[in-house]
Order: C-alpha cells, then structure tokens, then sequence
C-alpha cells in the first residue's frame, strides 16, 4: 500500500491567523498520529519557530524553514544520509541569509524604496507588525534563507522586479518574502523522493492559503486550499483537483484531513485502515489538552471545573504540579487557560513524552520501573505542596502512569525496593489496583499523602483516568484521595503471588511496621486535608469507546461496547473476544458487518524469557484461537502508543495471521509460550512485508487499552 504524506502550511492554515494555536485541528492531527502519516510542516518560519511547534504537536518528522530555504530532517530518520547540523540532516536550498540581507539593503538604497525588513526592526515591532509574543518574535528574527518585509504604505512594483532582476525570488504570505532561487515546491518534491526511496509510491496532500504555498500545492498529489479568516481564498491560487475548505484556518484543516483520510482517499480501504481510523477517533475525542479545555472555563477572573468556583482575587498563588503519561499536554492547556497566572509548577512525564511549556517544569522519568528522575521531581512536588498555603490553589494534573512516575520512597525503603517489588509484581501478573495498593503503602506521597503535604492549600485535581471504574484511590495510587486500602491487603497482595522470600527485605518490614500500626496510614475519608480537596476526572476509556463506536458506524458498521471493564490474563481474554467474535459472526445476516468494541486492561504473566506488552501478547493469543476463520480482523493497542518495554502500541491480525506465520517457518505457540509477543510480530514483518505490528508513537494521551 502507497505511503501517506501530508505536507502543511501553518499561519492561516494549520495555525489561526490570532492565537496561533492548533487546538480546533487536535481530531485530525491525532488521527494522521496514530496513523503514523508523516505530516511535514513547511512554512516561512524560521527553524527555532518550527522546532517549538513541533515540540507543542507532539510532532517528530522533517520541516522544512523559510518557504523551502531548508529541509531538516531528524538525525536516522532516513537511511540515506545528507548534511549533518545540529541534531538533524539538513539539505541547504536556499541561499544564505547574509547574501540575501545584503541584496535587500543594495536594492533598497538604489531605488530609494520605503522598504524594512525584520532586521530593520526591534523584537517589539516585529511582534506588533505579526501578533506574535515577543519570545516568538526573538525566533522569528533568527533566519537562515530569507528575509521578511514590509512596504511603508503601497507595494513598490520597482522593488519586486529589481529582486527578480537580481536572481532572486519574492513571495508573499502575511507579509513580503525576499529569498533564492527556491520555493516550498522545491522542497517538497526534494523530500517527497526521500521518502519514495525509503518507502516505495508516496500519496502527497498539501494544505495552505497564500500565495506562498502555491509551489506547495503544485507539488502535491492533493492539494487543499484553506480559506481565510473573513471568508475569502487566495484568488491568486487556482490548480487543477484543488479542495477548498468550508472553514478558515485549522477548523478548515481539520474538515479536510479528516474528510481525505476518513473517505480513503489516502488509500485503499482495508481491514487494517478500517481500524485504524475507529482507533483514531477514540484517542481524538481523549486529548488531554482538549479534555482540560472542555472541563475548565475561565470567565472574569473566575476559574469553574466540574461546577466548582475558583475566584482568582482568592488566591495569591497558583501552582501547577501532576504526573502521568498524557501530563504534557494537560499542563499545555492550564498553559493556555490561566498563562501568566501560573505562580509556579513542576510535572512528571515518560520519557519521550515531554511537551513545550513556558511555566512549568518538566522532568522526564522512568515507566513502568521507576528511576531516580521520578525520585526528584516527586520530592520538588512535594517541596512545593508543603510551601502551600490558604491562600494557595494547587492544580493537580494526573494520568496513567503517574504512579510510576511520581515516586517518594517512605521512610526506610529506598528506590531500589520499590522498583524490585514493583518488578515481581508486574512479572506475577498483579493488577493495576493490586499494585498500586503496595505502591501506596511504601510511599511518602500517594494514597492523599499530597494533598495532605499541600492542607491547608485549595487543591483541585482533573485527571485523566486510567483504571476499570475510575477510581480515585487507585488512579495514580491516589495521591490526592482518601485510600481504602491498607498495610493488612498491602501484605496479602505479597502472600498471593508467592513472593514472601523474594521480596526485598526493607519492604516486608516497613509493611510488618505498618500493620503494628508503628508507620503511618494513608489518608481515609473524613481527614482534614481532604475538605479543601476536590478530584475531578475529565475523561476516560468510555468516552474513547464511544467514540470509536460512533466512527464505526459511520464508516458503515453495526458497532457495540460489549464492555470498558475487559481485565485478566491477556491470553484468557484473548479466549473470550475469540469466542463473542465466532458468536456474532454466527449470527450475521447477508451484507452485515459488525465492529465489537472492549475497553480495559489486563495482565500478562511473565514466564517466558521473551519481550512484548499485553496488547502484543492478547493479540498473538486470539490469533492462535481464530487461525483459519475468515472475516474477523483485531487490533489491540494501548492508547498511549506503547505496550510494555517495546516502541510498538499493539499488534493487527486475523483468521490468516497464524497460518502465514506458519508458511514462514515460525512456530506462533512457541513464540506465545516464551511471552514474545514483539519478536513474533517483528519477525512476522521482516518476512512478509506487512505491518501486523501497530505503531503510533507517543499519542499523548492514555486511556488504558482498547481492543476493536
């Protein structure tokens, strides 16, 4: 199947002409995500611009600076290798920015024109001529390939010719461009046969709105015109197959991806695609940025969540501290609600999950073992709470994996316990909530030890759940929530999985202490610190599941959620959805077809000396139980883009997989059997050619897992 590539504009198309935010495209661009579409972003900025965007869109491909002055492209991402600079490949087209400046200053002077560029201009008057801060103005001012300008009243015709007459080219988006002999259609086309050499036949779209991007657009196989924001396209841009949008800047770009890749005019229509796209909007309608937008507003002064107030002129200070997977971006959007309000902050996240914020701080830690990383920045969390006061609103931002990442070892036990215990845990097959409930017993800050470090500050925490039922006390071990748990369950969860002589000993005697009442509880229901508190969750694997059931019957299917609560070993469910999926298809009529949808998290017993996640290992399962039955296609993958200690989410097979895995020689029991759910489908790819295993990348979000 030919290779998708989207290659974008940003201000007026893929950015607003105001804000210069993304938000109203976040459906699409987690749609072509987790699709693993390349979208290559192609604009007049300068490379610093563009690098901040793309840490902002969570987005890793090459871009190209300066209306196709330059091509970088990350450090491996292409076998074939070009000009190393800082970090990345680059592929120089334009012509340097010292010639260029030189030119412009010559031409100005000769004819005598009313003409400045940007390095005629303070930071201040750049932002005031573009809209931006003055933070974007400063990268906006540091160019490699053109240079931006302006007429001081009408355009002089003069000027524009003697560039052309110079060799030189000019172009024009929200302001005047001088530049080389080169265009974005330049570096589209230098960058499409880059991909075509890695990947074979390449389907381009291109999206802009100024006559800038027109190069661009001529370039692609599907070009898209955005319109502007007072209505009106660019008249100067008319091409042959040329889509106009209904709305302007990325509300447009939003309709219009997600009408190119819905209607599979990226592609042909396959099983595969089919679910990819139901998997799609499950994690558009769960983004962590637009979570938070939906459940907090902010109206004169006043911060509302979930009904409860927060007048601003309360507090004298806000700060922002969490932890999780899909953190990033939720302390993103709290960046865009409350910006310079923020007093201070500090988060938590996987690495590799970090997002660009200007408030607050990052620190990137180990999952699921914990490190020394989360060791830290759980004791600055901590720092912070206790520095707290009545007068303090701690907004709390929590997500799936947060129990991993936010790690305060209790008096006694040290990092090297925990991670221990954690492992054995893990590898016995323990639950999420079993887990955590040890996790809770030997930590100085989960279980409500949080808020109780931030009592008697206001403490508001929106969360991102990641456990069946969405329970407070076990999502993130509960750091803000009262805990049902104890050191007696803490201790039984050791004794049911057989590792009393396994089990470090600073761990088994820190939990004997507690259940002789010689170490301090969690924090139960009724405590103080808690009155002040209040956690809200913002969303969930249900609201994932119904929107995956809605995409599922548009795109034609009699779609259901047969459960969001899926937990256990992956091979024993692996059995049950083999089983519903032969029962519903036994009972189809003529022409039906039926999309099943299940949502939750299960466990994997490690045995095997094998690598894999339980979305791997579920899936190699129910490829074993429906080998030879025709007509039934899974996908199982983690809404996080990751499943164990692997770069897959999760794995696509069917009725064929195990029989083609056969015929090449590969026994799939034995893989199953030596828990190698990733070299099965690793090794499955290499020979055939196909993509059974799901990649994503770091989706940003994290909902637990969904099985389609």
């Amino acid at each position: 199947m030919r290779k998708t590539l989207i290659f974008s504009d940003l201000d007026g198309t893929l950015l607003d002409a105001v804000r210069y935010s993304f938000n109203d495209a976040l459906p699409a661009l987690s749609l072509i995500q987790a699709h693993g579409v390349p979208l290559v972003l192609c604009s007049s900025k300068t490379r610093a611009e563009i690098e901040a965007c793309r840490q902002r869109m969570h987005n890793f491909h090459p871009f190209i600076t300066e209306n196709g002055g330059g091509i970088f492209i990350p450090q491996g991402y292409f076998s074939a290798l070009v000009d190393s600079v800082a970090g990345y490949q680059r592929i120089t087209l334009g012509t340097p920015y010292a010639e260029i400046r030189r030119h412009f200053v010559a031409l100005r002077e000769r004819l005598g024109a009313s003409v400045r560029g940007f390095a005629d201009m303070t930071v201040e008057e750049v932002a005031e001529l573009t809209g931006l801060s003055c933070d974007d103005a400063i990268l906006s001012k540091q160019r490699d390939f053109d240079e931006p300008f302006v007429f001081d009243g009408v355009p002089d015709a003069r000027f524009l010719q003697a560039i052309e007459d110079a060799g030189l080219h000019w172009t024009q988006g929200r302001v005047f461009h001088i530049m080389g002999k080169h265009d974005k259609g330049l570096a589209v086309k230098t960058l499409k046969t880059l991909y075509e050499r890695e990947y074979g036949e390449i389907y381009s779209i291109g999206l802009g709105d100024s006559l800038n991007d027109l190069p661009l657009l001529q370039a692609v196989d599907r070009p898209v015109l955005i319109r502007h924001e007072d209505g009106s396209f660019d008249s100067r841009i008319a091409i042959a197959g040329l889509m106009k949008t209904q709305s302007p800047g990325p509300q447009g770009w939003n309709e219009a991806v997600l009408k190119l890749l819905s209607a599979g005019d990226a592609g042909e229509e396959t099983p595969a695609s089919i679910l990819t796209h139901i998997f799609s909007a499950a994690l558009a309608a769960v983004d962590p940025y637009q979570a938070v937008l939906n459940a907090a507003k902010l109206e004169n002064d006043c911060l509302t969540v979930a009904g409860a107030a927060y007048p601003l002129e309360d507090f004298s200070r806000i700060v922002v501290v969490g932890a999780g997977k899909a953190t990033a971006r939720m302390a993103l959007a709290i960046e865009a609600l409350l910006g310079e309000r923020i007093s201070a902050g500090l988060i938590i996240v996987k690495e590799g999950h970090a997002a660009s914020l200007d408030r607050v701080g990052q620190i990137a830690a180990s999952h699921p073992v914990p490190n020394e990383a989360g060791v830290e920045g759980a004791q600055r969390i901590l720092e912070m709470a206790r520095a707290a006061d009545e007068r303090t609103l701690v907004i709390c931002l929590l997500s799936g994996g947060a129990s991993a990442l936010l790690v305060a070892p209790a008096a006694g036990v040290t990092l090297q316990d925990k991670q221990e215990v954690t492992t054995l845990l893990l590898k016995a097959g323990a639950t999420i909530g079993e887990l955590n409930a040890v996790r809770k017993h030997l930590s100085a800050v989960k279980g409500g030890r949080l808020a109780q470090a931030a009592y008697p500050a206001q403490m508001l925490t929106m969360i991102l759940s990641d456990v069946i039922g969405d329970r407070l006390d076990v999502i993130a071990s509960g750091p803000t929530a009262p805990d049902e748990s104890s050191f007696d369950y803490a201790w039984s969860m050791i004794e049911k999985y057989g590792l009393t002589e396994k089990t470090p000993l600073r761990v088994m005697n820190y939990l004997q202490r507690g259940i002789a009442a010689l170490a301090p509880e969690t924090v139960k229901d009724g405590d103080p610190c808690l009155h002040g508190t209040r956690n809200v969750i913002i969303a969930g694997v249900g609201r994932a599941l119904a929107a995956a059931q809605e995409k599922a019957r548009q795109l034609g299917f009699a779609a259901e959620i047969v459960t969001a609560e899926l937990q256990g070993e992956a091979r024993n469910a692996a059995r049950f959805l083999a089983l519903t999926a032969r029962m519903t298809q036994a009972g189809l009529k003529a022409g039906e077809r039926r999309c099943l949808l299940f949502g939750g998290e299960t466990t994997v017993t490690v045995r095997g000396s094998g690598k894999g996640g339980r979305n791997q290992e579920l899936a190699l399962a129910f490829a074993l139980e429906i080998a030879g039955q025709s007509g039934v296609t899974l996908l199982s993958a983690g809404t996080d883009g990751g499943d164990g200690p692997t770069d897959a989410a999760g794995a696509l097979v069917d009725g064929n997989t195990a029989g083609r895995a056969h015929r090449f020689g590969m026994g799939p029991a034995a893989y199953l059997d030596d828990n190698n759910s990733y070299g099965f489908f690793q090794q499955l790819d290499n020979l055939s050619g196909e993509h059974s295993h799901f990649m994503t990348g770091p989706t940003g979000t994290n909902v637990m897992d969904i099985q389609i």
